[in-house]
């Protein structure tokens, strides 16, 4: 865990999620191949993807590759009622198609599985010895997924649960600010490595999540997702 957290360390991990829920013009594991060696050649230091993509990239690329799985509520993509690899079934998925980690669910939402957030990851280190992230979206939930076990826990969510301090919808544009102030609040709650995830567009953003404390850094749709990139020009020109 400590050789991970050393590659990870200040830098920037970039998510090539795409799928049927989500950027699905370029839901081909080829595609994502393509894009995740195109910003390891840039410079990034890991690549976060879903279970869909995620023994294709690790074959193509030399860097770790963070897992993660999102389950919805019976299935139903159009509610957004998901969840981020929330039970040991999807674990192991994740951890047989070649993941050197995996991102969990770390809020306090319903879980499910019939386990807590504890004995959930507990297990997955009992069990598979595998690199674990929590993605939470209160420093409530980043404190306890800490203390629980979790290698680092990522801002991910925060803006996207009821309860969150500044509730959004998803894609959201233009992006609103990144939240520093969970980062620092983590930080001075006693959580170590912090993966800053959420609303960072460029290096003058990424650079204040590190000054805030953050372990290091994801950004996914502003680098990934060339429908929202092209939005986001076509808005900003005022089109």
């Amino acid at each position: 865990m400590k050789k991970m957290l050393e590659k990870l360390k200040g830098g920037l991990i970039v998510s090539c999620y795409a799928g049927p829920d989500f950027n699905a013009e370029m839901g081909v594991p080829q595609t994502m191949v393509c894009v995740a060696k195109s910003c390891i050649a840039g410079g990034a230091c890991a690549i976060r993807t879903n279970w869909e993509n995620v023994a294709a990239v690790k074959a193509a690329v030399d860097v770790p590759v963070i897992g993660l799985k999102k389950i919805y509520r019976s299935g139903d993509m159009i509610t957004g009622d998901f969840r981020i690899t929330p039970t040991l079934k999807e674990v192991e998925e994740l951890v047989k198609a070649g993941a050197d980690g995996v991102a969990v669910d770390g809020t306090i939402r319903d879980r499910y599985d019939d386990k807590t957030l504890e004995q959930f990851i507990r297990a997955i280190k009992q069990e598979f010895g595998t690199f674990v992230i929590a993605d939470i979206s209160t420093v409530e939930e980043g404190v306890a997924a800490w203390n629980y076990g979790a290698d680092m826990v990522g801002t991910t969510l925060s803006g996207y649960t009821p309860y969150s301090k500044n509730p959004l919808p998803f894609g959201t544009l233009p992006s609103p600010e990144p939240d520093y102030e969970i980062i620092r609040e983590l930080r001075a709650a006693g959580v170590e490595h912090i993966v800053a995830e959420g609303r960072i567009t460029n290096g003058e953003k990424m650079k204040k999540a590190l000054e805030a404390g953050a372990h290091s850094v994801v950004i996914g749709t502003s680098i990934t997702e060339p429908r929202k990139i092209v939005k986001t020009i076509l808005m900003d020109a005022g089109l």
